[in-house]
């Protein structure tokens, strides 16, 4: 029990390296930039813009608002996968601190995911006003995208130091991510509605019958599908063929919100417990 009260006298301690370090992500990251923080919005707009063009125009993928469905799920997309892509290599590229000062280190990965954070809200109050227009009214949702900002929050947070405690000891785990990340964006309905694959399921002949259950367990297991369908369902409503129009905005059903605390608890504690456990040989690897 004497070990707790230590614990949390370090934690008291990093605060304060905690917030230095997020700053100094924001301000580096946009350093000499001419927009700055504009790119927050101009990234997921221009990608945006990209994957309508392609798959709603040219291979017409049958979601209505195209664009406002795509926004709804990438930008959760885009921090998820931003933060862990930042927080795998950052225990090897800050080994001269580590070997040097004690500090707790999940201070790192953390200070990554709460800059992401800070980009993710920005992004999500700039566009707020797209998804008004193209969906209507979100607003009395606003709570739940509160609530499902906390688990995503925490479920980042917990990938992100796994990820990182993996990643000393295996390195080619910090090369291994991009392809990772690339199937796992695939595997998770923002390009395509959820139905679809429900919809291919029912309707498969032949040797896709054994496929494709297959492919649809995937996405279910996935748990970035039920953080995107968190986001989408309070910002752009449900999904559905164009020609039946999507259902507006609304609450998320009660599974979702358990699923995503399920992933988040749990995440969140493998990955601070596997973090704390490697942690202790840190300074010896980097």
């Amino acid at each position: 029990m004497a070990a707790l009260p230590a614990r949390l006298g370090d934690w008291r301690q990093a605060r304060e390296l905690l917030r230095n370090l997020v700053a100094k992500e924001l301000k580096v990251r946009y350093k000499h930039s001419a927009l700055g923080f504009a790119w927050s919005l101009l990234t997921p707009l221009l990608m945006t813009a990209i994957f309508t063009v392609v798959f709603a125009t040219f291979l017409r993928i049958p979601v209505d608002r195209f664009a406002a469905f795509f926004l709804a799920g990438y930008l959760i997309w885009q921090f998820f996968a931003n933060s862990v892509n930042a927080s795998v290599g950052a225990i090897v590229s800050n080994g001269s601190l580590i070997r040097k000062v004690y500090f707790p280190r999940e201070v790192i990965p953390l200070s990554l995911v709460l800059s992401q954070a800070v980009h993710l809200l920005l992004a999500l109050a700039v566009t707020a006003p797209l998804f008004y227009v193209l969906r209507g009214n979100f607003l009395p949702f606003v709570p739940a995208l509160l609530v499902g900002l906390v688990l995503l929050v925490a479920f980042t947070a917990g990938m992100s130091m796994l990820f990182a405690a993996v990643n000393v000891s295996f390195r080619d785990l910090q090369e291994l991510t991009q392809v990772m990340f690339m199937a796992w964006f695939y595997g998770t309905p923002i390009i395509y509605p959820r139905y679809l694959v429900d919809d291919a399921v029912a309707d498969a002949e032949g040797w896709l019958m054994t496929v494709l259950p297959w492919i649809q367990r995937i996405v279910e297991a996935n748990p970035m599908t039920w953080f995107v369908q968190l986001f989408q369902r309070p910002l752009y409503g449900v999904p559905a063929h164009p020609e039946v129009g999507a259902a507006p905005p609304t609450w998320p059903d009660a599974t979702t919100f358990l699923v995503c605390a399920a992933w988040a608890v749990g995440t969140l504690t493998f990955g601070w417990w596997l973090f704390r456990r490697r942690a202790v040989t840190f300074a010896k690897e980097v």
